[in-house]
């Protein structure tokens, strides 16, 4: 993460990212390399990613907030309701914000280039002029929204992102979305 401003989208959105409202998260970490871990859930028909999980720090989390971008605002939120990274591709891609025009026009010239077939099996793709990656990975339950949190140490920084993908709720009723 050169710039240390983390992206979380729908990698099929990125081709009009801005019309898409796509920006980084508003809290920031130091500029480095950050291991992404996914948690698994297996069951007899298929693996399934639970969670995937950013570390940032390697110090136990203190306490958990709702990850936001610009103009969001928790109090317009009301009980049980969360921000949330829309999905309509079964996938979230997670990367520096320093790469998102660049994977924006990688995904239009190869719409397949972040395709994932197997959850235990994410796709990295780089962008050699920024030095960012991006690391695309299944989502729960599929389509729909997931919220991202961040976790704070003692001290209050940030100590790791974690996408929850809604696997301990019911599977969801299929519906038709789009971007927010």
């Amino acid at each position: 993460m050169p710039t240390g401003r983390l992206v979380a989208a729908d990698p099929s959105w990125l081709m009009s990212w801005e019309r898409s409202g796509i920006a980084p998260f508003t809290a920031t970490v130091p500029p480095g390399s950050y291991p992404l871990t996914l948690a698994l859930v297996e069951r007899p028909e298929d693996k399934r990613v639970a969670a995937a999980r950013l570390a940032i720090r390697d110090e136990p989390v203190a306490a958990w907030e709702m990850a936001l971008r610009p103009g969001q605002d928790l109090g317009t939120l009301r009980d049980g309701e969360a921000f949330t990274v829309g999905v309509d591709v079964a996938t979230i891609a997670l990367f520096d914000t320093v790469a998102l025009e660049a994977m924006a026009r990688r995904t239009e010239e190869d719409p397949d280039s972040y395709y994932v077939d197997q959850a235990d099996r994410p796709v990295e793709l780089h962008d050699r002029a920024s030095g960012a990656n991006l690391i695309a990975f299944n989502t729960g339950w599929g389509d729909g929204g997931y919220p991202v949190w961040i976790g704070r140490t003692t001290t209050g920084a940030v100590a790791c992102f974690v996408i929850d993908m809604a696997m301990l709720a019911p599977p969801p009723t299929p519906t038709s979305s789009s971007p927010s």
